[in-house]
Parts: structure tokens; C-alpha cells; sequence
């Protein structure tokens, strides 16, 4: 029988079936025979040789296998050593390799989301890999090149015609994110210079609401030209010009100066006094409805239909009919239920008052914090915010009548009535309000949103209403009674199919991805 089985032994070797004479060879009376010991000494040496072969071919793993039975069979001997370091050499350098690709990889991902295509894609072929992450990468590359693409062939024939208004419809979604691309900068940039000399136009001709609202159309498209900054400057300055105009009741001081003089007659300096504040009273009235009081009016959609027609959306120029929404009304009765997040209050119109429940001036939010509350007054202009009030408040624990709000600013209205003036999204005009001790007539809402064109839902600190759970950023666009959503996703409204954009009235349940929500009135 040990003949037969080193007979078998030596078939199988013969027959390249090396895994097959290793397990005959396993046995202790095969390898104490003498013939057997020769077996094993080329046996090992098979193994040696098949191993080198896969080592060549880079399978490490099937060479480490080969590699192991030779040394258990013929022990450690020198060729065996010295494959065993080259699989070692080899596994390290592979390590090295696929270390390097996963870093570019990362890179490439960066650069992909900060919307640098062509950086990202060279890092993606000096990877030179054919991994799932790999093709994920460049499939979604080339989704990003034909959405760009797709855009600036819009944008661009949008501003051809003559409609620069739609397209920075077109391009404000992706301007800021592919702000390094060249074909961007430069449509940018030809709107930018259009648009500019229409504001410094303008504001030459006097109508500083309508350069507001130029300056507020360009600004969506995040794009720093030194000439805008000196633009928005100016109307600052002429905003405070005004306020500071408007602060000096001189109507006030001349009835208090009449009744005075009637009780001295013949204090003659009381005479010159009422005639000096008769003339300032009608020079500031003269002032204040001049074109240095539309400063205060800021930006109004209506403005710009004197020169261009009502531009559609981005949806409407794709030819699904959809018309563009019209500026939202001033509405305090308007609620945004999220599942899952919680209850907004949205308050749209460019001055929102703010005071107690019950006050006779029904402020547009009405806060349950107890009559003593002060009234103040949020007016948007430009973008920017400012807090307007009788009597001084405390803004970031310091008492002011009036200021221009940062992102962050704390407002007290009382000991126990705070809130918090936020902007998530810098390039939107919409504005948050958190409540902090003052609470709305609704106890399950805490933040309000001051509404200026859009609401922007997604994911991170930058959403007016925030929901990690979605991949990606949706746009809710106001109008009077509807609104327009913008998604990548689908999105179903009332349990249906909605087209891109859809629209989306009050009342109806919408639905994206994990995200469902719905806007009522009360």
C-alpha cells in the first residue's frame, strides 16, 4: 500500500496536481520512506515555482498559500526565504499603492463637491483604478459636466435675448458651487458688468428701490465684483442717510415751539425758532419722499418690470410652462409643518413688525410675552436687515433704537423674551428667527422664518430648514398662494407624481425622499 500511495504521490506531481500530492504527503509513514523524502524536496520546489508565478501575477494571496506549504514540507530553506520576503515586499507596495489610490480618490471627491471638474477629474485618472468607488466617481462626474453644461447653454441663451433675469435663474443654483469654472466666470461676469451699469443707472436717475432690487437680483449669483461692493455701500449709507432723517421729528418740535409763543409773545427767538422749524418740517418732508426715501424701500420685484418683462423660471424655460412666482406677500398666518423637525411660522414682506399678542397694531408675529413688550420693526432692503424701534431694545445685551442685524445678533425684548437673528444661507435673503422664553400663540413653534424669495431645505448648518437625511438641497420658491419646489429627487405632491419644478399650493402634502412637509394657514 505505501508503494501505491507513493506512486500516487509521484502521478500528481506529474500531473501538476500539487495541492493533491501535498495531502498524500502529509502522512508521516509517506514522508519517513526515503522515496518520499525525494518526493517532498520536489514537491517543496513545485510549490516554489507555482508560487513565483502567481507572485508575477500579482496574486499575492494564492502565492503566500503555495509559499507556506512549501516551507511546512521542506522547512525554511533558502529559496523559500527568499520568496517569502518578495511576497512580503510585494503585499507592502500593494498596500502603498491602494493607500495612494484611496488618497486621490478622497481628493477627487473634494474637489468634485467644491465643483473643481477638471481638477477632480484628473485626480480620478491618475488613480488608475477600476474599483466600484472609482466608476461611482466618474459616472458622477460626468453627471456634474452635462448639468453644467445643460445650464450654461440656457443661461447663455437666456442672456443672448436680452433676458439676463432669467439667466441668473438659471445659473444661481450652480454659480456659487462652480464658481472656478472658466465658462462660468466668464457668463457671470457679462452678466455681472450688465447688470451694474444698470444699478449705477439707477441710482444716478434717483430710483434707489430699484437699484436695491438689481443689486438683490446679481447678488444670488455669490460673485465678487469690486464695483457691487461700492454699489451696496452707497445704498447703505443713503438707508442710514434716511433713518437718521427720519429720527428727527421737527413736525413734533413746531407744535411744541407754537404753543410756547403763544404763552411768550414777545420772545422774539421763538419766532425765528418756528419759522427755522417750519422750513426744516417741509425740507424734510420734501426729503423723505424723494429718492432718498425709496432707500428704504428696498428691493421690489415690481421695479423691474419697467424694462424687462416677468422672467420665468428655470423650469418655465425648459418649456414646461411653469411661470415664475410672483414677490410673497406679508403673512403671519402661514405655517411650515415638517415631519420629523418641527413647526416654522413664515412671514414674507419686506417690513415685519414684531410685539405683543392682542396689541392694537397686530404685529405680524405676536409674541404671548406680556404687554410691556416694545414693538419693533424688521425691514429688509437689499438683502440686509434692519431693526427699527420707538424705544431702545437690547441687541446683543447693549440698548439701540436701530441696527443693521448680523447673523448671530441677540435681541431682548424683555427678561424673559429673547430672540436670535439668523442667516443659514448667506446668499438667500430669507432670515431665521429662534425664540428663546418669548413663545407664539402656536406653544409647538420656536423659530420663524423671515421669508424672502426662497426656503431652502437640506442638509447642514446652511438650510432654513434643516434635514440630514436628504442628499442634496431643495428650493421652495414663494409666491401669493403657491409656491415652486425645485429638486433633484423626486417629488410627490398629495401622493402624486409632481413634474420639475412643482408647484405647490397651500394646503397640499408634499413629499421628497425622508422629507415630508406641508404649508397650511391657520
Amino acid at each position: 500500500m505505501l508503494i501505491v500511495r507513493l506512486k500516487q504521490c509521484e502521478c500528481a506531481i506529474d500531473d501538476n496536481r500539487l495541492d493533491a500530492a501535498y495531502e498524500l504527503l502529509r502522512a508521516d509513514d509517506l514522508r519517513g520512506d526515503r522515496r518520499g523524502q525525494a518526493l517532498v524536496g520536489r514537491l517543496a520546489r513545485e510549490f516554489v515555482a507555482r508560487a513565483r508565478n502567481h507572485l508575477d501575477e500579482q496574486r499575492l494571496g494564492e502565492a503566500s498559500a503555495d509559499c507556506e506549504k512549501a516551507m511546512a514540507l521542506a522547512g525554511n530553506l533558502p529559496e523559500v526565504s527568499s520568496l517569502r520576503l518578495a511576497i512580503s515586499e510585494a503585499a507592502s507596495a500593494r498596500q502603498n499603492l491602494d493607500r495612494a489610490r484611496g488618497q486621490l480618490l478622497s481628493a477627487a471627491r473634494r474637489h468634485l463637491d467644491a465643483g473643481q471638474l477638471t481638477i477632480g477629474g484628473g485626480l480620478l485618472s491618475a488613480a488608475e483604478t477600476a474599483d466600484a468607488r472609482a466608476e461611482a466617481l466618474k459616472q458622477e462626474l460626468a453627471d456634474r459636466r452635462a448639468t453644467l453644461q445643460s445650464v450654461l447653454t440656457k443661461a447663455s441663451a437666456a442672456f443672448d435675448a436680452g433676458n439676463w433675469e432669467n439667466a441668473i435663474e438659471h445659473l444661481a443654483a450652480l454659480a456659487s458651487q462652480y464658481h472656478a469654472d472658466t465658462q462660468v466666470h466668464q457668463l457671470v461676469r457679462k452678466i455681472t458688468d450688465q447688470v451694474t451699469a444698470e444699478i449705477q443707472r439707477s441710482i444716478e436717475s434717483g430710483r434707489l428701490d430699484r437699484a436695491a432690487s438689481l443689486l438683490s437680483r446679481v447678488d444670488r449669483l455669490a460673485h465678487h465684483v469690486v464695483d457691487l461692493d461700492h454699489v451696496r455701500a452707497t445704498l447703505n449709507q443713503c438707508r442710514a442717510a434716511f433713518e437718521m432723517a427720519s429720527s428727527i421729528d421737527a413736525q413734533k418740535s413746531l407744535e411744541t415751539l407754537r404753543r410756547l409763543l403763544t404763552l411768550w409773545p414777545k420772545a422774539r427767538w421763538m419766532e425765528s425758532a418756528v419759522d427755522h422749524f417750519e422750513k426744516l418740517s417741509n425740507a424734510l418732508e420734501q426729503l423723505r419722499s424723494g429718492p432718498l426715501g425709496l432707500a428704504a424701500m428696498g428691493p421690489n420685484i415690481a421695479d423691474l418690470n419697467e424694462t424687462q418683462a416677468p422672467a420665468p423660471t428655470m423650469a418655465a424655460a425648459g418649456g414646461n410652462g411653469a411661470a415664475a412666482p410672483k414677490a410673497p406677500r406679508a403673512s403671519s398666518n402661514l405655517f411650515l409643518h415638517a415631519d420629523g423637525i418641527g413647526g416654522f411660522q413664515v412671514v414674507g414682506g419686506s417690513a415685519i413688525s414684531i410685539g405683543a399678542a392682542g396689541a392694537s397694531t397686530h404685529p405680524d408675529i405676536a409674541l404671548l410675552a406680556g404687554a410691556g413688550v416694545p414693538s419693533i420693526t424688521l425691514s429688509r432692503s437689499d438683502g440686509d436687515y434692519f431693526l427699527h424701534s420707538r424705544e431702545p431694545v437690547l441687541i446683543n445685551d447693549k440698548p439701540s433704537a436701530g441696527k443693521l442685524l448680523v447673523n448671530g445678533d441677540k435681541i431682548a425684548l424683555g427678561p424673559r423674551c429673547r430672540l436670535t437673528f439668523r442667516r443659514p444661507a448667506p446668499a438667500s435673503g430669507t432670515a431665521i428667527l429662534d425664540l428663546s422664553g418669548a413663545r407664539l400663540a402656536r406653544g409647538d413653534i420656536r423659530q420663524v422664518i423671515l421669508l424672502d424669495r426662497e426656503i431652502v431645505m437640506g442638509p447642514g448648518p446652511t438650510a432654513h430648514v434643516r434635514c440630514d437625511e436628504l442628499s442634496a438641497p431643495v428650493v421652495l420658491q414663494a409666491g401669493n398662494d403657491r409656491f415652486v419646489l425645485r429638486a433633484a429627487d423626486a417629488v410627490q405632491v398629495n401622493g402624486q407624481a409632481a413634474g420639475k419644478p412643482a408647484e405647490v399650493t397651500i394646503g397640499s402634502h408634499v413629499r421628497i425622499g425622508p422629507l415630508s412637509f406641508m404649508l397650511a394657514r391657520e
